[in-house]
C-alpha cells in the first residue's frame, strides 16, 4: 500500500467477524459526531419513557433488551456500509459490536472529555476564598465572670 494511502487509515476502523455458518469481516466506523448525538438522544428518549411509565430508573432486562432489539438495525447502518447485517449475526456477535461502537464512540471521548475538563480546570483555580487558619495561642476569651451571681430563692 502506497505510504500516503496508509497515512489516511482510521485507526477508530474495527473489524468484526460475523456469521452463522461462515464467518466473514465487516468493518465498524467511528459514528459521526451526529449519529453520536442521535444514538445518545435515542437512549435519553428511551430511558425518560421508562422513568414515566414506570416512576423508577431502575432498568430491568426486558428493558435493556427492548432497547437494543428495537434499535440495534438502525445503529448498525450508521456504523457500517452493510445492508442487511442482522440476519448473520449471532447475540455474541451483536454484544462485540455493540461494545467496540461504545469503546470507539464514547467511552474514549468520555476519557478525553475528563483530560481536558482537568486540563481547563488547572487554568482556572477555584476562586473561593481559603479558610481563615486558626491561631492556637492568641485567645483573648475569659472562661469565667468577675462576680459570683446571686442564687435565685
Amino acid at each position: 500500500m502506497p505510504e500516503n494511502e496508509t497515512a489516511k487509515l482510521n485507526p477508530q476502523i474495527v473489524d468484526v467477524e460475523i456469521g452463522i455458518r461462515e464467518l466473514r469481516k465487516i468493518k465498524i466506523y467511528p459514528l459521526s459526531m451526529k449519529d453520536q448525538m442521535d444514538l445518545t438522544n435515542l437512549i435519553v428518549e428511551a430511558l425518560n419513557v421508562q422513568v414515566i411509565e414506570n416512576g423508577s430508573t431502575d432498568l430491568s432486562i426486558a428493558f435493556l433488551v427492548g432497547l437494543i432489539k428495537e434499535n440495534l438495525e438502525k445503529v448498525l447502518k450508521m456504523a457500517t456500509d452493510e445492508e442487511d447485517v442482522m440476519g448473520e449475526i449471532s447475540n455474541v456477535q451483536a454484544l462485540e459490536i455493540a461494545e467496540v461502537i461504545f469503546d470507539v464512540n464514547f467511552a474514549s471521548v468520555a476519557k478525553n472529555f475528563k483530560s481536558l475538563s482537568d486540563k481547563v480546570m488547572k487554568l482556572f483555580p477555584s476562586e473561593r476564598p481559603s479558610q481563615p487558619s486558626v491561631n492556637d495561642t492568641d485567645t483573648d476569651s475569659k472562661t469565667s465572670t468577675e462576680k459570683v451571681t446571686e442564687k435565685a430563692a
